[in-house]
């Protein structure tokens, strides 16, 4: 009988099962820097994301040389990409799979779906970051951590940047920073001393503006409303 079966026919609690995995180095624990950047990076509308995946396709076709089959990504590169992009969190943007199912997803091995990440993060279209996690209720001369899958985020290098704004028709941050300056103006020329009244949010603030208003208005009452001398 093995060492196992004893102890639990002793009636003790049964052993974990090693998976004698490490943990890589620079692995974060889970539910960490993660969630900001796959908010910040991994959140967007679809139209972007049909931009995002043409912009990639065009990639792809610049570098493809004269009698090669693939370009800078390939084809599995085009094809973890598309997925990647169907398979973010549209609320959240976790974006977390393992390479064993990526590739069964999209109908690769392993290995190449790795290789196509790789080539994906070198161009500026991909980065991830290490995970771990601790091993519930682990024993003292057992393992404590465990590695998981790696955390996602969708990266747009600046040259794919410009191409995405060209392509949904966007505004450059100089126009848009423009147009902002302009409306605040028109706003401020065209409003009334009740209009900025209304628009202060600290109720201090706003009854100081109701006080300077009513002095002004009863040192300078409208016209026809003068007493008579």
């Amino acid at each position: 009988m093995s060492a196992r079966s004893v102890h639990e026919v002793a009636g003790g609690k049964p052993l974990r099962q090693r998976t004698g995995q490490p943990v890589r180095r620079n692995s974060h624990n889970a539910g960490g820097a993660e969630m900001a950047l796959w908010r910040q990076h991994n959140m967007f509308p679809k139209s972007e994301h049909n931009a995002r995946m043409r912009d990639l396709e065009e990639f792809e076709r610049e570098t493809k040389l004269p009698g090669k089959r693939n370009g800078a990504i390939g084809g599995v590169g085009l094809q973890v990409y598309r997925y990647l992009l169907r398979l973010r969190g549209k609320k959240t943007g976790r974006l977390d799979p393992t390479v064993r199912w990526i590739a069964d997803a999209i109908g690769r091995s392993r290995s190449a779906v790795h290789a196509a990440l790789t080539r994906l993060k070198e161009h500026g279209y991909l980065d991830w970051i290490r995970r771990c996690q601790p091993i519930e209720n682990a024993e003292p001369d057992e393992q404590q951590t465990e590695q998981i899958a790696n955390a996602y985020i969708l990266q747009t290098p600046a040259t794919a940047k410009e191409r995405v704004r060209r392509m949904l028709r966007r505004p450059t941050e100089f126009v848009r920073a423009v147009a902002d300056k302009l409306a605040r103006q028109r706003k401020l020329e065209t409003s009334t001393v009740n209009d900025v009244i209304a628009e202060a949010t600290d109720p201090g603030l706003r009854a100081v503006l109701e006080r300077l208003r009513d002095a002004v208005e009863g040192a300078n009452p409208p016209s026809g409303q003068t007493e008579a001398l």
